[in-house]
């Protein structure tokens, strides 16, 4: 189906489960069960190849969802995990070992913050906390141990972002592999694989879900690197749950539709919002007051396909912070993002409350910043909400 767009495409992918073409249904069903039935040793010597057995080694729905995803990310294969935090995690304990070294953005989302900061320490694998604003710093903190470099496209909650196919240079020159996130992005956005980078991570519960009723995480990357994982996954005990795969393969189906307005939406918002005299910055890579908004014109198709997530930087008066989101009327406080409802999150007291204040001040985080996930509303909606709810507020 190559010569059709990848919206009709993405509508198609996955439809045959491997080895049960007998019925043909129009849509893949649930499959509940935790293993399938072998007669005979035969059988079971092929299950490795040919056959689904137990549910945390195979499932059918969780293999639908990464042929899905591998066509999105366009990547050699996919691996589904039970959330984007235990595709990380796994992902980082399997590729490295004690006296690796790993460089990392500084702005990125605070439980990553904490497993770069706290678990990988315990297993001797030194972390290099980073500005990547600056390639010279990602650069100089290169040393011949680096093994991996991982950063977000746009970080979580300020929307910094990494010039992917610059630290994809430093990393191979290096020997080393570049580990993106692609949540904030999606690959609707922008695809790191193409770029140079080795694996890609999503959180695969935000907007590629886009319904706030499903947890997963998926890894893209190379056959060889993939088989690594794959191996290792069931030990970890990170696979995907088949319920949650099912669920959002079907939501799949919209993604196009979803995502495509939320990011439209989130460009027009940020540019509203911006003009708003108790807003002193708002974080959104298409506005030309964003310090990165050259790169993002070089990395993006256009300033409505980038990101459906902004935040706003409002002053540290938690009473005013109050006074604002009790005058919002339909968008709602939700510890998540990605989904069809606009909602927002205040990261000192959520994401990002476990991490420092000085680390957070430095990731551009203040007590008054405000993370807002764009959905599906009508844009006019959208800032009619906001701007009464700041006006509100003063």
């Amino acid at each position: 189906m190559s010569h059709y767009s990848e919206a009709t495409e993405l509508l198609y992918q996955g439809t045959e489960v491997r080895g049960m073409d007998f019925y043909k249904p129009l849509v893949v069903p649930y499959y509940s069960t935790t293993a399938f039935k072998m007669q005979t040793l035969e059988e079971v010597r092929d299950v490795a190849t040919n056959k689904f057995s137990y549910v945390r080694f195979t499932n059918p729905n969780r293999e639908v969802l990464a042929k899905t995803v591998s066509f999105l990310e366009q990547g050699e294969r996919s691996l589904i995990y039970a959330s984007g935090m235990g595709a990380i995690t796994s992902t980082l304990l399997t590729l490295l070992s004690a006296g690796d070294e790993l460089i990392c953005n500084s702005a990125i989302y605070g439980e990553t913050f904490q497993v770069m900061t706290e678990i990988l320490p315990r297993f001797q694998i030194k972390v290099t906390m980073v500005d990547f604003c600056d390639n010279d710093n990602v650069r100089k903190a290169v040393t011949p141990n680096t093994k991996l470099i991982y950063s977000e496209v746009c970080a979580n909650p300020v929307l910094k972002m990494a010039d992917v196919p610059a630290l994809a240079q430093i990393a191979h020159e290096n020997g080393a592999l570049l580990m993106i996130d692609n949540t904030f992005t999606t690959p609707l956005a922008i695809k790191p694989l193409t770029l140079g980078a080795d694996i890609v991570i999503n959180s695969m519960t935000k907007f590629m879900n886009g319904h706030s009723d499903a947890i997963g995480g998926s890894i893209t990357s190379r056959e060889e690197i993939i088989a690594k994982l794959d191996q290792a996954r069931p030990l970890f005990g990170t696979s995907g749950d088949a319920y949650a795969a099912w669920t959002m393969y079907k939501n799949f189906g919209t993604m196009d539709l979803r995502v495509k307005r939320q990011m439209s939406n989130a460009a027009k918002l940020a540019a509203a919002l911006e003009k708003h005299p108790l807003v002193s910055k708002v974080n959104h890579p298409s506005l030309e007051s964003f310090p990165q908004h050259e790169l993002a014109m070089r990395l993006f198709r256009s300033k409505e396909e980038i990101s459906g997530m902004l935040s706003i930087m409002l002053p540290e008066d938690t009473d005013l912070l109050d006074r604002f989101t009790t005058h919002l009327h339909f968008v709602h406080y939700a510890s998540t993002l990605g989904g069809i409802h606009t909602t927002l999150m205040h990261p000192v007291t959520s994401s990002h409350a476990d991490v420092p204040d000085d680390k957070r001040r430095a990731m551009g985080i203040t007590p008054g910043l405000i993370r807002i996930s764009v959905g599906i509303e009508d844009p006019d909606d959208l800032i009619q909400e906001f701007t009464q709810a700041l006006d509100a507020a003063k």
